[in-house]
């Protein structure tokens, strides 16, 4: 059977359990309509094929997605009936998530896909580096008072000092490539730092301001002050908020800054131009230092928040540079840049084998070599 635009919606809401009679009888017919060689289903004990096909509907039912918007030449990782060596393909297309289960390898497609060593994801770790220079790894299991502080394995706590006359100490928290932390300010503020970033904030916050400087990528929730207001300096630009939250990105080799609102009121200041936000929309900048605002994916921004990859139709560089900084990669492009975009929710615990794959068998060729990933158009 053809997979045209009505089966596809029909598949989606199948997966749902929003599907009408009429629509359960199609996405039936589709189903029945591959012979046994085309989805040969391994015998598995205790179950059918029917039993099967229902498990993975159940697994699957809550991995569904709404359709990405539309862009340009947008890669939806539809795959062809060509099967894995494992006999499970994962396709991600059309919106949602779909497996396909044969028997039939294609080991050709997939001998770039296997390093020597699995890279494993990113995890909690940071190094935090004291207003005297002196530096203290931290990670999961640490357990440890530091100053006014106390690191508790995925975070570091501050309490407030009373002292406001000593002299202001400012303390540097880092994530290297493949770690992620979270630091909660003297003021009660929280900050998460995702990888490859770093904040740097006083001690205590004495002034009559709270200011903080940010590289990378963070996810701010401001403990509300209305007489001492918050202050993410990045480069030239400056968010100034009174209590709420947002993400900021601010990586040095993508192209632009973006601050986005989640909640509350942020004021977003870059050269002599100041943008006030509402929820749900981001401010971006770029090297001409213009402030443009537009309506966000939030749920896309703060994925990686809560463990997940979200790409709506984000282009494939900048894609793989959050895959390359989670799992502490190098990114080289061997024939430039491929002009396709991605669409696809996974776990950032997802072993980085099964995203070679996955991008492998949708047109987007890759191979591991030591820890760099080369990515090529053919």
């Amino acid at each position: 059977m053809k997979v045209n635009q009505d089966l596809l919606n029909a598949i989606e809401k199948y997966l749902r359990g929003e599907a009408s009679a009429e629509e359960r009888a199609l996405v039936n017919q589709w189903y029945h309509s591959f012979s046994d060689e085309q989805v040969n289903i391994p015998p598995v004990p205790g179950f059918d094929k029917e039993e099967i096909f229902g498990r993975i509907q159940g697994n699957l039912q809550e991995l569904v997605q709404q359709p990405a918007p539309s862009r340009n030449r947008v890669r939806r990782l539809w795959l062809k009936r060509t099967a894995v060596a494992a006999g499970i393909t994962l396709v991600l297309g059309a919106g949602l998530w779909w497996l396909r289960i044969s028997g039939n390898a294609a080991p050709s497609q997939l001998a770039a896909t296997h390093a020597p060593l699995p890279v494993m994801p990113g995890s909690n770790k940071a190094i935090l580096v004291l207003d005297d220079g002196s530096t203290m790894a931290l990670n999961d299991s640490l357990q440890a008072a530091i100053g006014n502080a106390q690191v508790n394995g995925k975070s570091l706590v501050y309490t407030p000092e009373n002292n406001h006359n000593s002299a202001v100490q400012y303390n540097t928290l880092k994530t290297p490539q493949g770690g992620q932390f979270a630091v909660v300010l003297p003021d009660g503020s929280k900050a998460w730092l995702n990888a490859a970033s770093s904040l740097k904030y006083p001690t205590s916050f004495n002034g009559q301001q709270r200011t903080v400087e940010l590289s990378g990528e963070a996810y701010f929730e401001i403990a509300p002050d209305q007489n001492k207001p918050f202050i993410v300096q990045v480069n030239n630009m400056k968010v100034q908020v009174l209590g709420t939250s947002f993400n900021i990105m601010a990586y040095p080799e993508e192209k632009r800054i973006q601050t986005t609102l989640i909640t509350g009121a942020v004021n977003v200041t870059n050269g002599h131009t100041t943008k006030q936000l509402s929820p749900g929309q981001q401010a971006a900048s770029d090297s001409s230092q213009q402030l443009t605002v537009t309506q966000a994916d939030v749920n896309a921004v703060i994925a990686w928040k809560d463990g997940k990859f979200e790409f709506a139709g984000e282009t494939i560089d900048v894609a793989l540079r959050q895959l390359a900084r989670w799992y502490d990669l190098q990114l080289q492009f061997e024939d430039g840049i491929p002009e396709e975009h991605l669409s696809a929710v996974f776990s950032r615990n997802t072993s980085l084998e099964n995203i070679i794959r996955m991008l492998e068998l949708s047109g987007i060729h890759c191979k591991l070599k030591d820890r760099r990933l080369i990515v090529s158009r053919n």
